[in-house]
């Protein structure tokens, strides 16, 4: 980011705060800082200020735009790679030969289904996520159910009534899924075809397992998933922070940090 060298007042600095969330959805205290030639504590009371006016969302050492979208699959995948494969490797460690797994559409899954099939472990895959069961399919020993419905373009998934409907006649051991943030509420998600995809699969499988790298703590997005207290476990690649880590310990939600 370029340093911002001239004097500005706190007025300017607020909202060129907000230009930069509308073409980039999330920003960093440490980074702003840095543009701004100012304290942490200065910004932080300036995110403190949006957020309260409702502009933002604050999150843990930041603040996103309280309706801002994820980016496209793709993009998503290449984030945090190496972190979110070590998530896929500890999820992974969880499933065994003939178990049957829900496995959501999204970005840390799909690691998941690339470290799946190189494990080949004979076990049955029910997922709504297009690059997911391409995935899954490398393995051979995988048997991959896909779910009907309407196609999500934009997050490889198939959505809608009739993704509800049949996964409604399943039923599986365990469900994994992503989710755009992670608060004391629950996991949350920007898109509402995709939450309720989500709730389908918790309310089908025997566990819950949600699959959240360090970038998710605190974000809050338009819906949540589900509470805390259904998920059996987060496996993660950081510790959350106190506030947080509390409310997973009190809803009984198990930490698995990879």
């Amino acid at each position: 980011m370029v340093r911002v060298r001239t004097e500005i007042s706190r007025h300017e600095r607020q909202e060129q705060i907000l230009a930069e969330m509308r073409t980039g959805a999330t920003v960093r205290i440490s980074d702003l800082a840095a543009r701004f030639g100012t304290s942490t504590e200065t910004i932080r009371r300036d995110l403190d200020l949006l957020s309260q006016k409702g502009l933002i969302n604050r999150t843990y050492g930041g603040g996103t735009s309280p309706l801002s979208l994820e980016p496209g699959m793709g993009e998503r995948h290449r984030l945090l790679a190496d972190e979110r494969r070590r998530i896929a490797v500890a999820a992974a460690e969880t499933i065994g030969t003939g178990d049957v797994v829900m496995i959501d559409a999204g970005s840390s899954t799909l690691h998941l289904a690339n470290v799946l099939a190189g494990l080949n472990r004979r076990i049955v895959a029910v997922t709504n996520g297009l690059p997911v069961a391409d995935a899954l399919g490398k393995g051979s020993q995988i048997r991959v159910v896909v779910c009907p419905g309407e196609l999500n373009a934009a997050q490889g998934a198939t959505v809608g009534p009739e993704t509800l409907k049949f996964l409604s006649r399943l039923n599986a051991d365990r469900a994994y899924f992503g989710a755009s943030g992670l608060t004391a509420d629950g996991p949350t998600e920007a898109e509402s075809s995709m939450a309720w995809v989500k709730r389908a699969m918790i309310e089908r499988a025997g566990e819950s397992i949600l699959l959240a790298d360090h970038s998710k703590f605190d974000v809050r997005m338009m819906e949540v998933v589900c509470p805390l207290s259904d998920l059996a476990a987060v496996v993660t690649d950081q510790p959350p922070p106190d506030p947080l880590a509390e409310a997973l310990r009190r809803a009984g939600a198990r930490l698995q940090l990879a």
